[in-house]
């Protein structure tokens, strides 16, 4: 085949969001895919932090250009991350936990964590030879569900991914990468709960009515003072509970009212159904502001329920 036809077929399919490796068998031109870390942006995953040597340990840094809006995200569970030199993808990794806890683990790992001990020395080898490992973070805000039941999206990414990519710092089983979940450590996932008194301080507070339609689908507009503290059109924000349940992440809105005041798109369902677990309609919710990409709802000591008196 003309050399001149391989190297058109290199430079066509080579545009996209994927790399190829275009070869010649005998008459035949063999195409294979090649994934690599643009092919997690296309999914929706995003530059968070890059690993950096701290003393005898690991520690991170976050992307300068968007750290106010990434930080927070690392509160987030059920994400993904991944580990990536370059171009290409060495870990891929599901986290039930929160991210900064489970990055914790790679940062100083026990001897007993076969997983973190892996990939932390593995990581220190290539910083050392001054190579540079991103962490990409993959926290999805559209929620799926399946016959009224939340599917867990980063769950089902989790197989599929490690399945195609077949990152080479993963786990193997039978000669193949699996999940970090398959090599059966959860023990290793647990770290100690942080120490009381480390309440992060807020930046300001709202507090959100429950009327009938806030209750039912989560709707939140946090009102014009409180918008003043909060980011800018479609960035994430992330939405923490006193009370231990999951953090979620949504998108800030500042387009849906015509003041020009914040609203929480993304995630409603969520929010809706904690609200129904723990108020009434009627039910007045404190509402903390943590940071500008970053809100604390508040469920009262003890359960009880804040009402608002009749106007």
């Amino acid at each position: 085949m003309d050399a001149t036809v391989i190297e058109l077929a290199r430079t066509y399919i080579g545009s996209g969001q994927f790399h190829f490796q275009v070869s010649q068998q005998g008459s035949q031109l063999v195409v294979q895919v090649q994934l690599n870390t643009d092919s997690l942006y296309a999914v929706g995953f995003r530059h968070a932090a890059t690993w950096i040597v701290a003393g005898q340990f690991l520690a991170y840094e976050f992307n300068e250009q968007a750290e106010k809006e990434l930080r927070p995200l690392f509160e987030v569970s059920n994400a993904l991350y991944a580990f990536c030199r370059n171009e290409s993808v060495l870990y891929i990794g599901k986290t039930t936990q929160s991210l900064r806890r489970r990055l914790a683990g790679y940062c100083r790992p026990a001897q007993t964590q076969a997983t973190n001990l892996r990939c932390h020395t593995k990581i220190k080898e290539m910083l050392a030879n001054s190579e540079k490992i991103s962490i990409l973070v993959f926290t999805p805000i559209n929620q799926l569900q399946y016959a009224g039941f939340d599917i867990n999206l980063a769950a089902g990414l989790e197989d599929s991914l490690i399945r195609q990519f077949l990152p080479p710092w993963n786990g193997t089983r039978q000669g193949r990468a699996i999940t970090e979940s398959a090599e059966i450590e959860i023990a290793e996932e647990q770290m100690p709960p942080e120490a009381e008194g480390t309440r992060q301080p807020d930046i300001g507070r709202f507090e959100v009515q429950l009327g009938i339609t806030y209750y039912n689908q989560g709707i939140i507009n946090p009102g014009k003072a409180a918008s003043s503290l909060l980011g800018e059109h479609d960035e994430t924000l992330v939405v923490r509970f006193n009370d231990g349940n999951p953090s979620i992440t949504t998108r800030i809105d500042r387009r849906a009212n015509r003041t020009g005041a914040v609203r929480f798109v993304g995630s409603n369902h969520l929010i809706a159904d904690w609200f129904q677990r723990n108020f009434h309609i009627g039910d007045l919710v404190p509402v903390r502001i943590l940071g500008s990409n970053e809100v604390e709802f508040i469920k009262p000591n003890g359960g009880e329920h804040e009402k608002i008196a009749s106007r």
